[in-house]
């Protein structure tokens, strides 16, 4: 299968609108497992291979208990279930890597009414137990040194109004298709940015700016497939954050958190 989207930022995609992503906070895989030990798993599970050999899948998981995947490989739904990236996943091997999955996952209601509110964040940890249960799946975390991007201010200064004050309601939303996206942050601090920036640049951004505070910010940039169409009109996120806010992305490595797979199986039949 060949995804239309960056992955984990497609896996996040799916639970809002296609033309809009909105703010999920992202813990993190250390939090995600420790949070799932403290959960109990879903009610009732199903977990199928998908043998169509269709070229799309989906995922969709909702605040009532509800999670469902369609044609999608396991990695895709350990990156979300984790909060990791694709390149911090380590020994994923066998066959399981190019098949693909359905799941119905739910959580019963109660004798009476319908299931309680899920927060988001206790929804993608539940995963986890799944992946354990049917999957078997055994992992361990250990820091890597890999490919990062350092965010650093870029020559000229920062084309940004940082204020100093507390923040109360910060949030961004990233909306548009291919030939352009639109970030629009609100009181964004430099941290938040190089995390919204890992997703679409699929590596770790460590924020080495230095700038304190946080910011109102807009960021208008084109994804990779539709920059090398070779229009001149369309720029790369790169060329973008520094003629806009006066920021740039710096290769160099650094100190990853990286899931180790240590076991995994295809799932028993229902």
């Amino acid at each position: 299968m060949q995804p239309a989207f960056p992955r984990l930022v497609a896996l996040l995609a799916l639970l809002v609108p296609a033309a809009s992503l909105a703010q999920i906070a992202h813990q993190g895989p250390a939090a995600n497992i420790a949070r799932a030990q403290a959960l109990t798993p879903y009610d009732v599970a199903s977990v199928k291979q998908n043998v169509t050999g269709d070229d799309h899948g989906n995922m969709n998981i909702d605040d009532h208990g509800l999670f469902t995947v369609t044609n999608l490989p396991l990695d895709w739904i350990i990156e979300f279930a984790y909060d990791i990236k694709a390149d911090q996943i380590a020994g994923l091997s066998g066959p399981i890597p190019n098949a693909r999955f359905d799941i119905v996952a739910k959580i019963l209601p109660p004798a009476a009414g319908p299931p309680p509110e899920q927060p988001d964040s206790d929804m993608q940890a539940r995963i986890i137990l799944l992946l354990q249960d049917r999957f078997h799946l055994k992992a361990h975390l250990e820091s890597r040194t890999r490919p990062v991007y350092d965010l650093v201010v870029a020559k000229g200064g920062p084309k940004l109004t940082l204020a100093q004050d507390e923040i109360k309601n910060s949030s961004w939303n990233i909306n548009g298709e291919s030939n352009l996206k639109v970030l629009v942050g609100k009181t964004t601090r430099m941290s938040d940015l190089a995390a919204v920036l890992g997703d679409q640049v699929h590596r770790k951004v460590i924020d080495k700016t230095g700038l304190a505070g946080h910011a109102d910010m807009t960021l208008k940039w084109s994804d990779d497939v539709a920059v090398e169409q070779s229009d001149p009109n369309l720029i790369s996120i790169f060329t973008a954050l520094e003629e806009q806010l006066g920021l740039k992305l710096v290769s160099s490595k650094g100190p990853v958190d990286t899931l180790v797979i240590d076991h995994v199986e295809m799932p028993a039949a229902n």
